[in-house]
């Protein structure tokens, strides 16, 4: 029996990956891509901070924080994500279906978020419900066609996604002008988050609306009924499983939004954004190379997420170490003086992403699979951790308990996704 791979094979794929023009072109589009968000992120944040009451900064974290439940209210809520993962395999008219069926079942979504805005009308918070409201109207536009990125990734048009993010970054300070010039209507914070929402609707529709216009030109051939019907099962798992998912990561965010003031919301909020950065690279990876894995043979896939995988983990726990060593420098020089409690967040979760990213890389390899019972299993396990430990902690330690419990739930994924993917591997070398 030969392993699975060995030295020399390893060599080839390096060498292999270093001679691969185009891949290294759309990397290099996405990598600037994510370099001019970082650099505007780097004057917006700061900007807001200064702009924006700290309470009113709270106000948006708190807002971020429950529309990652709202969006399953929109059933299936991730067949954006089955749909990307059709289009890669070569069938683009599972675009089309996608967004039929997501804009026709959005209304529940908007019911959500009227329903959160009576509930902070209720707790006397009038900003927070205007602010629901507008995400609520925004809502079909500004985030259910927000899957036309998947549509250009799959795609592998990098340019055109390169432009997309791009102007996506952009639309984020719309808002600024309103609040440099004083024409805002009742709170800076409503005007800013409106405006923000407004510009990132136009620019969804805009793509979406051009996407759909190229695959009629094409005549693109609509999907079997049977793909078409098994697209919307696949959707309907990927949703439990990004519930579950959303269940294990933005849990904290639920918690502090919940039982901490708005000021600690703030400096959450400014940890998060930090941790971003780290999730955008991840994109980057996954956008360059999930659709060429979906389409490899299973065992040259396995190789090819071991190999990458081990060089993409010692990357991020490196930009782990510089980011940190930068919140040190950083923070104290562009934002208030306020903000310095946000240091040891940042720390805390640049931490808890990096140890994920094993559990998260046994997750692409079960996804090209389809193999929704591992799937199930790596998240719902990650969940019970990140759920119950939070829960726990958040009153003795209140956030840095709740970050301790983050960390825990992705160890738990990591651990757990690297058994399963090994396990499996092993299933395949005796067959």
């Amino acid at each position: 029996m030969n392993p699975p791979f060995n030295k020399k094979q390893i060599q080839k794929i390096v060498e292999r990956r270093l001679r691969n023009r185009r891949f290294w072109r759309d990397s290099s589009l996405l990598m600037l891509a994510n370099i001019v968000g970082i650099g505007l992120g780097l004057i917006r944040t700061p900007a807001m901070t200064w702009l924006l009451p700290k309470d009113q900064v709270g106000m948006i974290g708190v807002f971020a924080s429950w529309q990652s439940f709202l969006v399953f209210l929109t059933w299936p809520s991730s067949l954006s994500a089955a749909a990307y993962h059709y289009v890669a395999k070569g069938q683009p008219a599972a675009f089309k279906v996608m967004v039929k069926q997501q804009l026709r079942t959005s209304l529940f979504s908007i019911l959500g978020f009227l329903a959160s805005a009576i509930y902070w009308w209720w707790q006397g918070n009038t900003i927070l419900a205007i602010l629901f409201v507008i995400g609520g109207l925004t809502y079909p536009a500004a985030v259910v066609l927000g899957a036309c990125a998947g549509m250009l990734g799959a795609q592998e048009n990098f340019v055109a996604l390169f432009f997309y993010r791009i102007g996506r970054h952009l639309a984020r300070f719309s808002g600024f002008v309103f609040l440099l010039l004083s024409l805002w209507l009742f709170k800076p914070v409503i005007t800013f988050f409106g405006v923000n929402q407004i510009a990132l609707a136009l620019l969804n529709s805009g793509i979406t609306v051009w996407l759909l216009w190229q695959l009629r030109q094409a005549n693109t051939p609509p999907m079997p009924p049977e793909d078409e019907k098994e697209m919307l099962r696949y959707g309907k798992h990927l949703t439990g499983i990004t519930a579950i998912g959303v269940l294990q990561s933005r849990t904290d965010q639920i918690l502090i939004s919940a039982f901490m003031p708005l000021e600690v919301m703030a400096d959450y909020s400014i940890a998060l954004l930090f941790q971003a950065q780290l999730k955008q690279l991840w994109k980057v990876y996954l956008s360059v190379r999930y659709p060429p894995l979906v389409r490899l043979p299973v065992q040259r896939r396995r190789r090819r997420i071991m190999v990458e995988g081990g060089i993409l983990w010692l990357g991020f726990i490196g930009i782990v170490i510089v980011l940190s060593a930068l919140s040190y420098w950083v923070i104290p020089i562009v934002l208030p003086p306020s903000y310095t409690s946000s240091i040891h967040y940042i720390i805390g979760l640049l931490a808890t992403f990096s140890v994920g990213v094993p559990g998260f890389l046994a997750e692409v390899y079960f996804r090209t699979e389809q193999d929704e019972h591992s799937q199930y299993l790596l998240r719902s396990t990650a969940a019970i951790f990140s759920v119950a430990l939070p829960m726990l902690l958040i009153f003795p330690f209140g956030a840095y308990g709740v970050i301790v419990g983050r960390l825990c739930g992705n160890v738990g994924l990591s651990i757990l996704g690297g058994w399963l993917f090994w396990h499996k591997q092993k299933d395949g070398i005796n067959r």
